[in-house]
């Protein structure tokens, strides 16, 4: 093979792995320090009175932002972050977790130089928060879109005391009013600032119990699949995981054994918890799930709300063999594909091609593309059928199979169509709107439609209207509105499905 071929090769794989695979975040990585302890003053308060105090008693965590490093990026990419994104994602944070040992008085660094840089100004005066997060920005062209880690914990129990994320500008893109765009980066955000508040390899080890003292065997390597895999066991975590996939004998929960120094080991399995918002790599669909913020919870150092957990569905159910699943038993399970043709993803959000990666071990899943997602107003573009098809944000479509053509045949194919849950349990039916007309689902089964050739697919109605279809409100409004009839009444100021944009 020439070099200049060997060139081409390469070039392509790597337009292969952005496209099919998604970006990179990297955390924890060799060259980076431990998080400094600053001997700040914290409310240990918690610690005599656990036991007795209600979840209510705690006080919802305060959060700054600094910006002053994103002064040498363009003026366009600074506003987006300090105006547009950070202010909703840290909403998010201080609606969704409570702290047990907040900071007394003010956040307040003395040292001159923290996260890799000199502290901010207004760090050494003090800040009325409990956790500071540092922004900042590189350019650099690798598959990195995000860089994140804890700097600096308290002296007590160690707790984050701040954090640092730099977003790579040749990967991470303003959303420049594209509403998908701008969720994607959300998701990215709460991504990135996880793993600074605890969802770390180099935090699990400060992790405190109920009396504040470290805990001690919580962080465990066991065999997946003849891989040594670590695994987090911390209450109510691995009681929760236990529930929800129906196996008693789960450790906890097992976390990512591939993808090299700042993915394996901060990062859920992906095979198992794929979806997830703290997976590696970047998926259309992500839902933030309540293991995420079990895991906090696990901590020691938080009380979450799970309201402001999202439905997730992935494996639910499915028992001890999902989690041992291999490219050999995969077939056994709905949430794994095969095939080339256009599928819908397991979130219903959309539909996209059968792939596989690294980090899910040979198994196969849909990617959602961009181009086919319901919520993607331009996506009738690339649908066959579009005047029956209901396409854009908030539109209350979701993806169905099938064969519907004007042909005698034609191959299968996906839609984006209306539905609509009743009844319940046994009784459960499902209406999907064809265009005008309605076709009611009473079972799995297929469907023609008057004056098409082919079929839909009618999902089984119970598991669809409890999974896919379940409604919702996207991230518990973000903490700028409140949750009526599973949608978001926004508090004024605010808009959008989420309570995500400021007017």
């Amino acid at each position: 093979m020439t070099l200049y071929k060997l060139l081409l090769l390469t070039i392509a794989l790597v337009l292969i792995a952005k496209a099919h695979y998604g970006l990179e975040c990297t955390h924890d990585l060799e060259d980076h320090p431990e998080p400094q302890i600053y001997d700040i003053k914290e409310d240990m308060s918690a610690l005599q009175n656990e036991g007795r105090m209600l979840a209510s008693s705690y006080s919802n965590i305060r959060m700054h932002a600094n910006y002053d490093l994103l002064d040498s990026a363009p003026s366009s990419f600074k506003a987006y972050i300090k105006n547009e994104l950070a202010p909703v994602v840290i909403d998010w944070f201080q609606g969704a977790l409570k702290v047990k040992y907040p900071v007394i008085g003010k956040l307040k660094i003395v040292q001159s130089n923290i996260c890799d840089g000199a502290t901010p100004s207004e760090l050494m005066s003090g800040v009325s928060a409990d956790y500071t997060i540092i922004f900042n920005h590189m350019s650099q062209p690798t598959l990195t879109v995000a860089s994140s880690r804890a700097c600096s914990t308290t002296s007590g129990v160690k707790r984050p005391l701040v954090g640092t994320t730099v977003f790579n500008r040749d990967q991470f893109k303003a959303a420049n009013g594209d509403v998908l765009l701008h969720e994607k980066n959300i998701y990215l955000l709460i991504h990135e600032m996880m793993h600074t508040l605890g969802f770390s390899s180099s935090l699990y080890k400060n992790f405190v119990d109920s009396n504040g003292n470290t805990r001690k065997g919580h962080i465990k390597n066991v065999k997946l699949n003849g891989k040594t895999t670590t695994v987090i066991d911390v209450p109510p975590l691995t009681d929760k995981l236990r529930s929800y996939y129906g196996c008693s004998s789960l450790p906890g929960m097992y976390l990512e054994n591939n993808g090299g120094d700042g993915t394996a080991g901060s990062h859920p399995e992906r095979k198992i918890f794929l979806y997830e918002t703290m997976c590696s790599g970047d998926i259309f669909g992500r839902r933030i799930s309540e293991f995420t913020l079990a895991l906090l919870e696990g901590s020691g150092w938080y009380v979450p709300n799970y309201e402001y957990a999202e439905p997730f569905f992935f494996g639910q159910g499915q028992g001890c063999g999902f989690i041992t699943a291999t490219s050999n038993t995969a077939s056994k399970f709905d949430e794994y594909c095969t095939g080339s043709n256009r599928q819908c993803s397991n979130s219903g959000i959309g539909s996209g091609n059968c792939i596989t990666d690294p980090n899910t071990n040979g198994l196969r899943y849909v990617n959602p593309i961009e181009d086919e997602i319901c919520d993607n107003s331009n996506g009738e573009n690339f649908a066959r059928l579009p005047s029956l098809q209901v396409y854009g944000r908030g539109a209350g479509s979701k993806c169905f199979s099938g064969t519907l053509n004007t042909k005698h045949s034609d191959s299968p194919t996906t839609f984006c169509f209306r539905y609509f849950c009743s009844g319940s349990g046994s009784k459960t039916k499902l209406t999907v709107q064809v265009g005008k007309k309605n076709i009611i689902c009473e079972k799995e089964d297929t469907i023609t439609v008057d004056g098409y050739y082919g079929v839909i697919n009618c999902p089984d109605p119970l598991h669809f209207c409890n999974t896919v279809g379940k409604k919702y409100c996207p991230r518990n409004c973000m903490g700028r509105g409140s949750c009526v009839n599973n949608k978001c009444v926004c508090k004024p100021g605010y808009s959008g499905i989420d309570c995500a944009k400021t007017n």
